[in-house]
C-alpha cells in the first residue's frame, strides 16, 4: 500500500485538504493522511466537516523523543518541516504500508505521478531544476547553491533497509537543527538532501519536467493547456504545481520570490485562478489566522517577546 501525506499546522488545513483532494482524483488507490504539527481536540475534529474529510494524525500521537524540544523551540514552519521525517518513520513502521509519498501542502495535482516516481528507487527526490537559466537569471542558481539542489517539498520513500538508514541519518541531523541560517550552512532539512545521492544506494532523482513545477524552474518549463489537460513544454503531462511563495491576497502573481511576473507568464493564469478558487472553497479565510497550539506559547515566542521589549526599552 502507498500512503500519501502532508504535514501542516491548523491554519494550513485548507491547503492540506485541497492537496489531498487533487491527488486523490488521479490516485484513488492511495491511502491519505493529514499529519498535524499542532494540537486539536478529538471532539473538534469530529464535528468539523473539513477536519473529518481525511484521517488526521497528530504529532503528540507519535510518542517521539524529540517532541518536547521541537514543540518548545520552533516556529510553525520549523515544527512542520522537522516532523516530516518523524511521520514518515511512523508510517513505514506499519506492516501494511509499503511506501510513503510526501508533498508540501502548498501543492496541487493536475495529473498522475510518473511511473518512474512510483516504481523506481527506494528514495525519490526532485531537483529544483535541470537546465541552467539565462545569465540574467543566475539568482536562481545562487539560491539553490544556498538552499539545496533538491526540493524538500516532495519525496517518496519505499520500505527497505536503505530507507531505514536514510531516515535515521536525516533524523539525527535535521530534527533538532531545523534551522534557517545560510551563514551557518543550514536551510531546514533541505541542504542535507545534497548528500543523499552520495551516501545511499537506490536513490532515484526524478527529472520529469511535470514534477514539482514552481517559481524556481519556470525558466525551463512552460505550461500548455488543451481541453482542460495541462502539459509542460508541450511534451510532458503536468503532475503537480508547487505554489511556494504564492499569496492568497495577491492571487494573480506567481510567487513573492519569482523572477517572472504574471504578465510575463500568462501560461500560468489558469493554474493560479484554480488554486485561489479551491482554497476559497475550503475555507482559507476561516483558518489562516488560527494560532499554533505549541508555538504560540513556546520558548521561541517568549524570546521574541523579550527581544521586542528590550528593543523598545533601548530605543527610548
Amino acid at each position: 500500500m502507498t500512503l500519501f501525506f502532508t504535514v501542516v499546522t491548523t491554519n494550513y488545513l485548507p491547503f492540506a485538504v485541497s492537496l489531498l483532494d487533487s491527488a486523490k482524483l488521479f490516485h484513488p488507490e492511495f491511502e491519505f493522511c493529514i499529519c498535524l504539527a499542532d494540537y486539536l481536540d478529538k471532539d473538534e475534529i469530529g464535528t468539523n466537516n473539513l477536519m473529518k474529510k481525511y484521517p488526521i494524525l497528530q504529532l503528540h500521537e507519535l510518542g517521539v523523543e524529540e517532541f518536547d524540544f521541537i514543540t518548545q523551540n520552533y516556529n510553525p514552519m520549523q515544527l512542520a518541516n522537522s516532523s516530516k521525517v518523524l511521520f514518515a518513520r511512523h508510517f513505514l513502521n506499519q506492516e501494511n504500508i509499503d511506501q510513503v509519498i510526501f508533498c508540501d501542502s502548498d501543492t496541487y495535482f493536475f495529473g498522475e505521478l510518473p511511473y518512474s516516481t512510483l516504481n523506481n528507487g527506494d528514495i525519490v527526490i526532485t531537483p529544483h531544476f535541470t537546465h541552467p537559466p539565462d545569465i540574467n537569471m543566475k539568482r536562481q542558481e545562487l539560491e539553490v547553491l544556498n538552499a539545496g539542489l533538491y526540493n524538500g517539498g516532495f519525496f517518496k520513500l519505499k520500505k527497505s533497509k536503505e530507507t531505514d538508514s536514510y531516515i535515521s541519518w536525516l533524523r539525527e541531523r535535521s530534527v533538532k537543527e531545523c534551522i534557517y541560517d545560510f551563514k551557518r550552512g543550514f536551510y531546514g532539512e533541505q541542504l542535507w538532501l545534497n548528500l543523499v545521492p552520495l551516501y545511499f544506494k537506490n536513490v532515484f532523482i526524478e527529472n520529469s519536467p511535470g514534477m514539482n513545477v514552481a517559481y524556481w524552474n519556470l525558466h525551463e518549463r512552460h505550461i500548455l493547456e488543451h481541453e482542460g489537460i495541462f502539459s509542460v513544454n508541450g511534451t510532458t503531462p503536468l503532475c503537480f504545481f508547487h505554489y511556494s511563495g504564492w499569496d492568497y491576497q495577491n492571487p494573480s502573481e506567481i510567487s513573492k520570490w519569482a523572477l517572472f511576473t504574471a504578465n510575463m507568464r500568462p501560461d500560468l493564469k489558469q493554474l493560479l485562478e484554480k488554486y485561489y478558487s479551491v482554497l476559497k472553497h475550503n475555507g482559507y479565510a476561516l483558518y489562516i489566522n488560527k494560532p499554533n497550539y505549541y508555538t504560540s506559547k513556546n520558548n521561541l515566542n517568549k524570546k521574541s517577546f523579550l527581544k521586542t521589549i528590550k528593543h523598545k526599552f533601548l530605543n527610548r
